[in-house]
């Protein structure tokens, strides 16, 4: 039975790097390459830093892709994971197995409870990967994230209480980002709702807003309950709006990410003018925020209102505005952690060039430059991977050779 690290060999090739290429830029023959991909042998401690470096990803990331080790496929052979869910079939429901085994874990034993900074630290860290798109390596560590944060919370009495729920809010909080990046809906409210719960606790408004964003999100996910998603947004708005404190830079990024969710909404009703008002506010709460911020995890600011025009412009089916805002984005200015938000941004342009049916190769290369920005985007991200469904029902081969590669590397193609 013939074994293939099918993450790590994609990788490569997503690179343009062939088997001799990547052995010389490491100095190793290519026999040993050929033995890493092949599950023979693991590269010696020495090897995985250069190993890490040649294919632009983390050292956890590497880990990730060095212990996937599956069974080799014929190429062509549909992947029979995307049979699991007949609703979302460009989901990937295997990543949060991990978090649906918590969250369905009622009657556990509570571990001891860790110190505070050591949750802080995990929490962080959590983030962090999300952020920088490691959604696997982010996927595993969420579970022992949330015990901890739940633990912390349980045991915490006095001036140690608020801090506790905040942390175990935030922890939620990224576990609903992970669930809304995969596609599960249903997850994604779930962990909003028990975020939200958290923040009221620790009386925290900025991070119950937040927790108020990610429910609308796992709403949205769900078509039958669009409007619910638009009141909790609506009314998160109101409630920031007249508490007041307009210095305070948690409260203003969680302000404008709520108004920029909201103008997505609105574009995607085909309300042009709403859109744009929601837009504009939001662009001015960037301007007192004053830069590209990362408070509370949100990413907002000036970049941020843009990135969300081109998003806005794409639902509202203007490919031709959604290309002519991405032709003036950059996103150099953003936070150096923001790697899939970075990545995003070339996932929406791909909607947006295949909203025209004449060139989708166009839509191919996005999604290609989305992936060398962040490894695990199309593996992982559900709008991605429903775009690469699209193009495979309408393919031409000649016009797009780097669909199929591209859709192996995804995991939509074996």
């Amino acid at each position: 039975m013939a074994l293939k690290r099918h993450r790590l060999c994609q990788r490569r090739k997503a690179l343009g790097y062939s088997q001799e290429r990547l052995a010389d830029l490491l100095g190793v023959e290519r026999s040993t390459v050929v033995r890493w991909e092949n599950a023979e042998t693991d590269p010696q401690p020495w090897h995985r830093t250069g190993i890490a470096s040649a294919l632009g990803v983390t050292l956890e990331q590497l880990d990730d892709m060095l212990v996937d080790v599956s069974v080799a496929a014929h190429r062509g052979q549909a992947v029979k994971d995307m049979e699991r869910d007949p609703v979302s079939p460009a989901a990937r429901p295997d990543l949060l197995d991990g978090l649906r085994t918590f969250l369905t874990s009622y009657l556990i034993d509570a571990p001891p409870a860790p110190a505070l900074i050591e949750v802080r630290r995990a929490v962080g860290r959590l983030h962090n990967l999300y952020q920088r798109a490691s959604y696997t390596s982010a996927a595993r560590l969420t579970p022992d994230v949330l015990t901890q944060a739940t633990a912390l919370s349980s045991n915490a009495s006095g001036i140690h209480r608020s801090s506790a729920f905040r942390l175990l809010a935030a922890a939620y909080i990224a576990a609903s980002k992970l669930a809304a990046k995969v596609g599960d809906g249903e997850a994604t409210l779930l962990t909003a709702d028990r975020a939200s719960t958290a923040a009221r606790l620790a009386n925290d408004q900025a991070l119950a807003a937040v927790a108020a964003y990610q429910a609308a999100c796992g709403l949205m996910r769900q078509p039958e309950r669009a409007e619910a998603a638009e009141q909790v947004v609506k009314n998160s708005i109101e409630a920031l709006a007249s508490a007041g404190r307009a210095s305070d830079p948690d409260l203003l990024s969680a302000h404008g990410a709520l108004l920029l969710l909201a103008a997505v909404m609105a574009a995607g009703q085909g309300d042009a003018k709403q859109a744009g008002q929601l837009l504009a506010r939001a662009d001015g709460l960037a301007a007192t925020l004053g830069c590209d911020r990362n408070r509370l995890w949100t990413g907002f600011g000036p970049t941020n209102v843009v990135i969300h025009a081109v998003s806005a412009a794409v639902r509202a089916g203007n490919a031709g505005q959604a290309m002519e805002i991405g032709t003036r984005l950059d996103t150099s200015r953003l936070p150096t952690v923001l790697v899939g938000r970075r990545a995003q941004v070339h996932v929406d342009l791909a909607a947006a060039a295949l909203m025209s049916p004449r060139d989708r190769s166009v839509a191919v290369l996005h999604l290609l430059e989305a992936e060398r920005v962040a490894a695990e985007m199309v593996y992982a991200n559900v709008q991605a991977r429903t775009l690469l469904l699209d193009l495979l029902a309408k393919e031409r081969r000649a016009a797009t050779p780097g669909l199929r590669p591209l859709a192996e590397r995804a995991g939509l193609l074996a």
